[in-house]
C-alpha cells in the first residue's frame, strides 16, 4: 500500500461554529480504534489519478481517517462494474453515458449496520473536454464529495444558490474542491466510538442482485438506463441528490447516493 504524504498540508484547526448535521444516517465503518485505516483502490485512468490523490490527502487531514491508496485494475470491465473488495473502497471513471448522473457513491451495509465496502463512480460523459463540468475544479470537487459519502458524510447544503460553505460537501455554482472544518468535525462525531472489530476483516457481504432488469431487487429508476446496475428502490430525492436501496437475500443492504446533473 502507498501512503499519501501530507507534508504539503498546513495544520487544520477544527472550528466550533454551528452547522447543520451532515452525517449520512448512521452509516460508518467499524474499527477498534482511530484513525480508520481505509484502503482506496484507485481504478481510475491517469487523467483522474491526481484528483484521487488530492482528495485522499485532504480527507486524511481528519484525525479519525487514514485513507491509503492502492493501485487497482483499470480495465474497462472493472471500471464499468466498479465492484469493491470487501473492507475497501474502489473508485472508477468511465463514460457511463448520458444518464443524468455526474457521480455516485455506493456503500454496502452488513447485518451489524456497518459499512462493509464502498465504491465511487465518476461519469466521464459529463466531464468530457468542452463540457460544463470539464474543469479541474469540478473534477476535484466531485471526487472529494463522493469519497466523503463513502465514509458516512452527507451534504452540508443542497441549494446551489446559497452562500458557499467552502466545502466539497456543499452544492454551489462555483465548486469547492476540499472539505472544510465542519466536515472534519462531523467525522469526529461519527467516529467518536469504537467498535468490536475492524471492517477490513469483512468479506464485503452480499451475493449481488440477479433479478431481471426492472424486477425485484433490480428495480432501478424508471427510464434512466440505470436499472441494470441494481440500485434498487428510491429512498427519496432532494434537489440534485437521490438515494437508493437494494437488499440481498442474506440481508446485506446496498445504498447508492446519486448526484444528478443540474436540470435532470
Amino acid at each position: 500500500m502507498k501512503r499519501i504524504a501530507l507534508a504539503a498540508l498546513v495544520a487544520v484547526v477544527i472550528s466550533t461554529a454551528s452547522y447543520a448535521n451532515n452525517s449520512w444516517g448512521t452509516y460508518h465503518w467499524a474499527r477498534t480504534s482511530n484513525p480508520l485505516e481505509l484502503a482506496i483502490v484507485d481504478s481510475t485512468t491517469d487523467d483522474w489519478d491526481g484528483y484521487v490523490s488530492q482528495a485522499v490527502m485532504y480527507w486524511n487531514v481528519s484525525s479519525v481517517l487514514n485513507m491509503v491508496e492502492e493501485q487497482g485494475n483499470t480495465a474497462t470491465r472493472t471500471r464499468r462494474r466498479c465492484k469493491p473488495p470487501g473492507g475497501k473502497v474502489r473508485i472508477c471513471n468511465l463514460a457511463y453515458g448520458n444518464n443524468g448522473w455526474l457521480g455516485l457513491a455506493g456503500i454496502s451495509i452488513d447485518s451489524a449496520g456497518h459499512i462493509a465496502s464502498g465504491y465511487t463512480k465518476l461519469n466521464d460523459t459529463y466531464f468530457a473536454p468542452g463540457s460544463y463540468y470539464s474543469s479541474a475544479d469540478w473534477k476535484q470537487s466531485v471526487t472529494c464529495q463522493e469519497l466523503g459519502h463513502n465514509v458516512g458524510l452527507s451534504h452540508q447544503d443542497e441549494d446551489f444558490y446559497n452562500t458557499s460553505l467552502s466545502s466539497c460537501m456543499d452544492y454551489q455554482i462555483s465548486p469547492y474542491q476540499y472539505p472544510n472544518d465542519h466536515d472534519y468535525a462531523q467525522l469526529e462525531v461519527i467516529y467518536a466510538h469504537s467498535d468490536g472489530n475492524n471492517e477490513s476483516d469483512s468479506d464485503g457481504g452480499g451475493g449481488g442482485c440477479n433479478a431481471p432488469q426492472g424486477k425485484g431487487c433490480n428495480k432501478g429508476k424508471a427510464n434512466s438506463n440505470n436499472g441494470d446496475i441494481g440500485w434498487g428502490m428510491s429512498l427519496g430525492r432532494r434537489g440534485q441528490t437521490e438515494s437508493f436501496m437494494r437488499i440481498d437475500p442474506d440481508g446485506t443492504r446496498h445504498i447508492t447516493y446519486v448526484t444528478w446533473v443540474e436540470g435532470h
